[in-house]
């Protein structure tokens, strides 16, 4: 795959093959983070799965500092009606998130190969997941209304790797976020009978 501050061809470099993803289909129908005992989770990510999400998130943390206009949706404009007060708050607040994305970064390598990870790992690996959604996504032009989630890309189409990746990604994010949410009280407006 090719870094994430240029352009891709959409071809599949030789770590992630078509079949490869092909029999990641699986992931919709499996749960691959689930909440064990003790505040634990527990990680049942492919290893190839794994080795893409570190390929990708370093090279994400080589770029994260740059000007790439794939990065708009990790830094969006604070105020788009004053350019000089979005200029301010880009000086102040853009090197805390990168200094905050860096840090989930790291923590995804360190934790890579553990297995059973607590809340503040499996929450880094939420973040790092869905910055690489958004900088792939804005090269890819996806919108809020694309349905790109569920759509086999086209063979033909020179971004379908790159989308097929996307999606991979959407499936491993969903099931954080399950997982994660799935540990939270239950609230209720009105009490049980």
């Amino acid at each position: 795959m090719s870094d994430l501050n240029e352009p891709t061809s959409g071809e599949p470099d030789d770590s992630e093959t078509p079949e490869e993803f092909e029999q990641d289909s699986e992931l919709v129908f499996r749960p691959l983070v689930t909440a064990i005992a003790n505040g634990k989770f527990k990680m049942d990510f492919p290893s190839h799965l794994c080795e893409l999400l570190v390929s990708l998130a370093n090279e994400l943390d080589e770029v994260i500092d740059g000007d790439s206009p794939d990065l708009k949706r990790l830094f969006p404009t604070a105020y788009a009606d004053d350019p000089d007060m979005d200029a301010g708050y880009q000086v102040l607040a853009r090197g805390q998130l990168v200094d905050h994305r860096r840090a989930a970064i790291e923590t995804v390598r360190e934790s890579m190969n553990l297995g059973e990870l607590d809340e503040e790992q499996v929450n880094a690996w939420m973040l790092v997941i869905n910055d690489l959604r958004l900088v792939i996504g804005t090269r890819l032009d996806v919108s809020e209304d694309d349905e790109v989630m569920f759509e086999v890309p086209d063979p033909d189409d020179p971004n379908g790797h790159l989308t097929e990746v996307y999606r991979v990604l959407g499936f491993m994010l969903g099931d954080i976020v399950d997982a994660l949410t799935g540990t939270l009280p239950l609230i209720l407006d009105e009490p049980l009978d």
